[in-house]
């Protein structure tokens, strides 16, 4: 009788240890965003053209950024991408230049927890660039295209700011091109002539701090509302790269709205949605 007892003690106790370290695991959430933007462009093609061509563009940003494990909540995984075009003038407003752009990236971030409010994450991110140049007024050479891979410096500042009613989540995020790789033709030289007829040694270069420098810089607060989280935010892009003797310049000013979310996947027919979140706002 006594053994019977004991065995269903242990077996109880088994059970609530059991329940106990379900309770405490914690399910990840990916942290998503969406934003828009309205931009002024201003471009420096010495390929196309040596006049400075500036206009008005759109852009639409799609990040996510997610915990490596729930076990280790220090490393988070990021990704982004960003599609814009824009449409510019020359100062005299006698040519127009069309521009398509694309870019994702994805990194990883370590997490510094200084205290409840506020966070700075910081690590790397591994990007691909296109971009698409069209002047028609240039009969001969009226494309250029961007192409080009970094390895970018990229940091995150997050602090909670509580109000009366919600709390404000501010964030400044920063990114800088360190190494890579870029295509610049030369001066002069037809796409003809580096493709077809295959003189293009001169048109990859590698990149680093002496030929390519630029700051993204990123300022935005998510407001919180009854069923939905909006963000406001300043885009501030300045990149300047040199080769071939050709000096290209890209600056950009971008007025974000959008939203951002945490989502996380379940299935099943049974399975109900897990109780113990843990997100890379945290």
């Amino acid at each position: 009788m006594k053994k019977k007892v004991l065995l269903s003690l242990i077996f109880f106790v088994s059970i609530l240890a059991s329940a106990q370290n379900n309770d405490s695991l914690k399910y990840l959430l990916t942290t998503k965003s969406a934003t828009f933007g309205l931009s002024l462009p201003e471009f420096t093609d010495p390929y196309l053209s040596p006049l400075i061509y500036s206009g008005i563009g759109l852009s639409y940003d799609a990040e996510s950024r997610r915990f490596l494990s729930n076990k280790n909540t220090k490393y988070s995984m990021q990704s982004k991408l960003t599609l814009s075009t824009g449409m510019m003038l020359n100062p005299a407003f006698s040519s127009e230049m069309l521009y398509l752009g694309a870019n994702y990236g994805w990194g990883v971030n370590y997490h510094f927890r200084l205290n409840d409010q506020l966070r700075i994450l910081a690590g790397g991110l591994w990007d691909v660039d296109f971009g698409y140049k069209n002047v028609p007024r240039n009969v001969n050479n009226p494309i250029n295209l961007d192409m080009a891979t970094n390895l970018n410096l990229i940091g995150l500042v997050m602090f909670d700011y509580p109000m009366h009613r919600r709390t404000l989540h501010l964030q400044v995020a920063l990114q800088t091109p360190v190494m890579g790789c870029m295509f610049v033709p030369p001066g002069g030289a037809s796409y003809y002539d580096m493709f077809e007829l295959g003189n293009s040694t001169k048109a990859f270069h590698f990149s680093s701090l002496h030929n390519k420098i630029g700051l993204n810089q990123t300022y935005s607060v998510d407001v919180p509302f009854n069923h939905i989280t909006w963000r406001f935010g300043l885009h501030f892009l300045n990149l300047k790269y040199i080769a071939n003797n050709l000096v290209f310049i890209h600056d950009e000013i971008s007025l974000l709205i959008g939203t951002t979310f945490d989502a996380i996947t379940f299935g099943g027919k049974k399975k109900l949605a897990p109780h113990n979140f843990i997100s890379t706002n945290d």
